[in-house]
């Protein structure tokens, strides 16, 4: 997909992300995502009472070298990874990569199902576009930004130009608790990141689905990258001249295992978390968005999965964007569940009330804060309208490629057509012709006919007619064909005389019908849906054939309506809660002056501490805090692709051929924590009190699922791929031991 198209899901995402306020101020320790900048000031004396043994300034230091040099932001955010040797070798989960080994794969080269090992640097797979970014410098810029008044974006551009002048690093300046406070972070991007190991997927996703979300977990969710540099050691493009980077710091590996309450931490990238987010705004999700989400992510996934089964061509190239799609849908079905499990919304309000009664008390209080939460209840009730229109916008229009492809880029030729700019017509062809390629090589025409019909379907039957965009009925009820003449009046049909007046009869049509034969006529004659086709009209491209395209005037006719009706009620509402939500911060924080807060997660770096620890999770059950290779067998299920165990795996648990990495005969895999994460934290190591690398984390827990918006510290757990697994995978089953002799591991 395009870069226009990430953008657009970036801009929805990001606004339906954040929609209100609120805080639980007591925490467990485990609890909080932590500024790692601030760690000494803040939490320091709290993780030596936990056990951690490294000074602060070991953990986080610009000076020399630390923790911090080790974790790297993969891929702009997209997950984390850790350097694990001094020749650039980085450990990440496996579903972090899967996107490149799925790239990377052919039907006659399938490294999703056959794994992957580099038998030396030249065997080593470019990944392009893969960017590996390291932190070079963080800082509090909170008085700058908040003096600039309506300056704030010139005051912010300011900050980073100075930042990065005369040198190849970016910067960005990030908001924190809701524009109270404001964070510059300096970051060295290298672009040349090379594929070294992974696993196969039925050791590297074994449990899939199922499983996902889910403890007891048996998956070896790994995978191994290299980054490369210039003969100076700084970033440049994919050459191979390049040389493996040399970092400031690399994490040695422990054999030494972990035991129940012993000390965790965990240092990464989270997404995002809304921590804040009041009453209000969770009873809007539980009502409403989320489930929009899962109805209409359900749907696409399904009709993938029918696609995927049928062929390995379709399979591999559908793979990652499947895998991504399942994994946000079983987080909203949890994140659903376990909300209304535990009254999250109930518990909100107990908070507020105390909030409430807290500025009601005091008249200067009762000015500042005394209608806030009121406000921010009935902007959401205001909002919902828009909220529902916004989820099928995102979680339905935009599902198909075809109806994305055909609005991104076709615009911005018809854009260029329209101007009589021959440059930026040629300009406009160029970039398209770019595109295309990369659409193609992953457009299934079948599949992406019966989601758009399913997505239109779902979209025409569900949302309010008040809101529904005229596109559809112009679409699914064309005015009646006329006999006219040049002058457009009606011709009449003579008839003979006594010849009675005939009317044909309506027949009743199944709207779903409709749309289904609409569809299949809109693919058959779409440019964007035959590359043939495409390359014809860009010989010579008219504004004409673009705006007679009928998934371009389905899509554009939805997002023409969203501009003129629902986007100002979007833009408003945003523009207003954002108001309401610092100010409820900063009261919650004048509450509590006693009580130490973090800021919710916006990818940028964090540290959590806790321990390693079982949980009860419901009545009559309890959960150990690890699990072993035992379990893999205990599993295994020849007739599920989820559950099948490769025979080399068998046959070494067979023969306990576990070499170092074994403990009396068993083989550990897993293990959790109590550690604080979120989406972005994917392949972030877990370290131990000495600041050795004991596991890679990769999940959280099906009871701790509302985790994003309330943590409950005694269900919260983060589950991990225990380092002796990892070592075992290379070194037994993949053979690749080569790999080892370049790590430290501390026995």
């Amino acid at each position: 997909m395009t870069k226009k198209f990430f953008v657009w899901l970036f801009f929805l995402g990001a606004l339906s992300l954040n929609m209100g306020v609120a805080q639980s101020t007591q925490m467990e320790s485990s609890e909080g995502m932590w500024l790692p900048l601030k760690v000494k000031e803040l939490n320091y004396d709290d993780m030596v009472k936990k056990g951690v043994e490294l000074p602060a300034e070991k953990i986080y230091n610009e000076s020399e070298a630390s923790l911090e040099d080790a974790i790297v932001k993969l891929n702009g955010g997209q997950c984390t990874s850790e350097m694990i040797s001094p020749e650039g070798l980085m450990l990440t989960n496996h579903h972090c990569a899967y996107d490149a080994i799925a790239s990377l794969s052919s039907e006659d080269n399938d490294l999703l199902t056959n794994g992957f090992w580099a038998m030396s640097r030249g065997e080593e797979l470019p990944i392009p576009g893969s960017t590996a970014a390291f932190l070079i410098h963080s800082e509090d810029v909170s008085a700058q930004v908040l003096a600039a008044g309506e300056d704030v974006e010139q005051v912010i551009g300011e900050i980073v130009a100075k930042a990065t002048e005369g040198t190849n690093y970016t910067a960005e300046v990030e908001e924190m608790f809701h524009g109270t406070e404001y964070y510059l972070f300096v970051y060295e991007v290298y672009r040349d990141v090379r594929l070294v190991g992974a696993p196969p997927s039925s050791i590297g996703k074994f449990g899939y689905d199922t499983d996902n979300w889910v403890w007891p977990r048996h998956t070896g969710d790994f995978s191994m990258l290299r980054v490369y540099a210039g003969p100076d050691n700084k970033p440049a493009d994919y050459s191979p001249d390049n040389k493996p980077y040399n970092p400031r710091h690399y994490l040695p590996i422990s054999l030494q295992g972990v035991g129940e309450e012993d000390y965790a931490m965990v240092m990464g990238y989270p997404g995002s978390t809304t921590r804040y987010l009041t009453a209000a705004a969770i009873q809007l999700a539980l009502e409403q968005s989320n489930l929009d989400k899962i109805e209409l992510m359900g749907q696409k996934a399904q009709i993938m999965k029918s696609y995927m089964d049928q062929d390995d061509k379709t399979r591999i190239a559908m793979a990652s964007d499947y895998a991504s799609l399942m994994n946000t849908y079983k987080y909203y079905i949890g994140q659903t569940t376990m909300m209304n499990r535990y009254d999250v919304a109930g518990q909100k309000k107990t908070a507020e009330m105390a909030f409430q009664e807290w500025a009601d008390s005091d008249t200067a209080r009762q000015a500042k804060y005394g209608s806030v939460l009121k406000d921010i209840e009935e902007l959401h009730s205001l909002y919902k309208p828009a909220d529902h229109f916004m989820n099928y916008l995102y979680y339905s229009s935009l599902a198909p490629a075809a109806s994305v492809f055909s609005y991104f880029e076709l615009s911005g030729l018809l854009q260029a057509l329209q101007s009589g700019d021959a440059d930026a017509v040629a300009g406009a062809v160029d970039e398209l012709k770019e595109a295309k390629g990369e659409y193609f090589k992953t457009f299934f025409y079948n599949a992406d006919r019966d989601i758009f019909a399913a997505s239109f379907a779902s979209f025409y039957n569900n949302v309010n007619p008040q809101i529904r965009p005229k596109v559809f009925d112009e679409i699914l009820n064309p005015p009646a064909t006329t006999n006219e003449d040049e002058s457009g009046k009606k011709k009449k049909k003579k008839k003979k005389k006594d010849e009675p007046e005939v009317v044909q009869p309506v027949m009743p049509i199944d709207i779903n019908e409709r749309i289904k034969a609409w569809t299949d006529q809109a693919y058959q004659t779409s440019l964007v849906t035959d590359e043939a086709r495409l390359d014809a009209f860009l010989q010579n491209p008219t504004a004409d054939a673009i705006k007679n395209d009928p998934l371009f005037r389905y899509i554009s006719g939805i997002i023409d309506f969203y501009r003129q009706r629902v986007g100002l009620a979007h833009a408003t509402f945003n523009y207003q809660i954002e108001g309401l939500r610092k100010t409820y911060v900063e009261g919650l924080r004048e509450m509590h002056s006693d009580k130490k807060f973090y800021p919710d997660a916006n990818s940028t770096m964090r540290l959590t501490y806790g321990k390693v620890r079982a949980y009860d999770p419901r009545d009559g059950v309890s959960y150990h805090y690890y699990t072993t290779l035992d379990g893999v067998m205990e599993k295994e299920d020849p007739t599920n692709e989820e559950f099948i165990v490769p025979a080399k795996l068998k046959d070494l648990w067979k023969n306990k051929d576990y070499g170092r990495y074994g403990v009396d005969g068993v083989m550990p895999l897993c293990f959790i924590t109590t550690n604080d994460i979120t989406g972005g934290n994917s392949g972030s190591p877990v370290i131990n009190s000495k600041g050795h690398l004991i596991g890679a984390a990769f999940d959280g827990n099906w009871e701790a699922m509302s985790g994003d918006i309330h943590v409950f510290p005694n269900l919260n757990r983060t589950i991990c791929v225990d380092a002796r697994y990892i070592l075992f995978i290379i070194d037994k089953y993949a053979g690749a031991g080569h790999l080892l002799k370049e790590m430290t591991i501390v026995e």
